[in-house]
């Protein structure tokens, strides 16, 4: 993703991505069979959601056998584990691409928008998660799936917030947990409450780490 046109609305960065990106978040690699699986069990997935859809309608979107799914995935709870993954590392390497090239100043603004423009623009990424997490409560077997994305989630939060400090905290990996909670939680009301003020949700929030990180600051001179 490239981050062009950077505006500011009230205390959030609006970060705008390129009209090429992906609608799944996900990029193709040709000529990798699983990686065009993952691809074609997004579009099902999102559209019929998870109880609804079946190996054979996933083997169809792609234009292949039944069979060369079940060579490549264990099951359709495999299959939705590795959608879910999949989106998620693409996720993570756009988050390493902002730090990468967003002033630290920035950042924090530049971070939280990144993720409520998701939440607009990616809503059945989120709900393919959501749908990830009760099956985790359910099936031990997904379970650790779910534990590594939220183990990656944190720490990529985490690294953003030592970005924002110029160095590590003492307790950013709680204040991660907290806001990768946040994250998740604001996304939920969003999808199923209309009139959810996603908005004004995140401009608080943004104030919260703002505090947060100069809290820490602030204990260190002292």
């Amino acid at each position: 993703m490239e981050y062009l046109d950077n505006q500011h609305t009230d205390d959030i960065l609006v970060v705008q991505p390129t009209k090429n990106e992906w609608g799944s978040g996900m990029k193709p690699r040709a000529g990798n069979t699983r990686a065009q699986l993952i691809e074609a069990a997004y579009k099902v997935l999102a559209e019929k959601g998870y109880e609804n859809c079946s190996v054979k309608d996933i083997a169809r979107e792609a234009g292949v056998s039944p069979g060369l799914v079940h060579y490549h995935f264990a099951n359709k709870e495999d299959l939705l584990v590795s959608v879910v993954k999949e989106a998620a590392n693409e996720y993570c390497q756009q988050m390493r691409h902002l730090r990468e090239t967003v002033a630290e100043d920035k950042l924090a603004d530049a971070a939280l928008a990144e993720s409520m423009e998701r939440t607009k623009s990616k809503a059945d990424w989120y709900k393919l998660r959501y749908e990830l997490y009760v099956l985790g409560l359910r099936n031990p077997a997904i379970q650790s799936g779910v534990k590594e994305l939220f183990a990656r989630g944190r720490e990529g939060i985490e690294e953003t917030i030592q970005t924002v400090a110029g160095k590590p905290l003492p307790n950013g990996a709680e204040m991660s947990a907290i806001l990768f909670a946040c994250f998740e939680g604001l996304a939920l009301q969003s999808f199923v409450d209309s009139e959810f003020d996603l908005e004004g949700a995140y401009r608080i929030l943004g104030q919260m780490v703002k505090q947060f990180l100069q809290t820490q600051s602030e204990r260190e001179r002292t």
